[in-house]
């Protein structure tokens, strides 16, 4: 695995809204940026209704950068993926809470083939009375303020009211566990994020790659308004 150092407010940078056709590039512009480590999506087609990257790509990035590597598997059946994307290089696999398979056995899994979990609720789901017990199994909550799949999308308010309630229950148990906002990440919504309790941004196309201004430029102004 490679070291990963936090300094909150943190912004990962999502691998899907990077311009795939100069990668390499974007990955050390990214690295030299400030970014604390990628996300990088992985869909089934059937958790939700389109495809995102996908394992061969993942493999050449790992040997590409220093930073670590969050791999967000939304599938159906992340059971069956999980081997191969450690092997690949995943460093963090984040899991959905909403398959049939039981959070801590693919937590398990995930830890034996040398990654650490991360749990992934959708913007829809809120946090249930089983919140607390899984959190404390997990690196962060990656908690997603829109739906999978697409970018430009626009925040859902009831995510942010999951996120402030996942902050509460884990304050009152005095643990710290960090919770991840993906979606729709941009200067004018990170302040809400940030006062809800969230205190890891994913940057895509609304907030990190938009044209304008250089990623280092990017991820300052976003973190001054984080902090607002």
């Amino acid at each position: 695995m490679k070291p990963l150092s936090l300094s909150y407010p943190a912004i990962s940078a999502s691998v899907s809204c990077m311009n795939l056709l100069h990668l390499e590039n974007q990955i050390k512009e990214c690295e030299s940026a400030g970014v604390s480590f990628f996300h990088y999506d992985i869909v089934d087609g059937d958790f939700n209704q389109c495809f995102i990257l996908g394992d061969t790509l993942l493999e050449q990035m790992a040997c590409s950068t220093k930073l670590p590597i969050e791999v967000h598997l939304a599938a159906c059946r992340p059971e069956m993926h999980i081997e191969r994307i450690a092997k690949c290089g995943a460093d963090y696999i984040a899991v959905p809470y909403e398959t049939d398979k039981d959070p801590r056995y693919l937590f398990e899994q995930i830890r034996k083939w040398g990654a650490k979990p991360v749990l992934c609720y959708r913007a829809d789901t809120a946090p249930d009375k089983d919140f607390l017990s899984l959190a404390k199994e997990t690196a962060w909550i990656l908690k997603l303020t829109v739906q999978p799949g697409f970018s430009g999308q626009t925040l859902q308010p009831q995510a942010i009211e999951h996120i402030r309630s996942m902050r509460t229950q884990l304050e009152k148990e005095k643990l710290s566990t960090p919770i991840q906002a993906d979606g729709n990440v941009n200067l004018q919504t990170i302040s809400l994020l940030s006062k809800a309790g969230a205190n890891i941004f994913t940057g895509g196309s609304s907030g990190l790659f938009t044209g304008n201004g250089s990623l280092k430029n990017q991820i300052n102004q976003l973190v001054r308004a984080a902090k607002l």
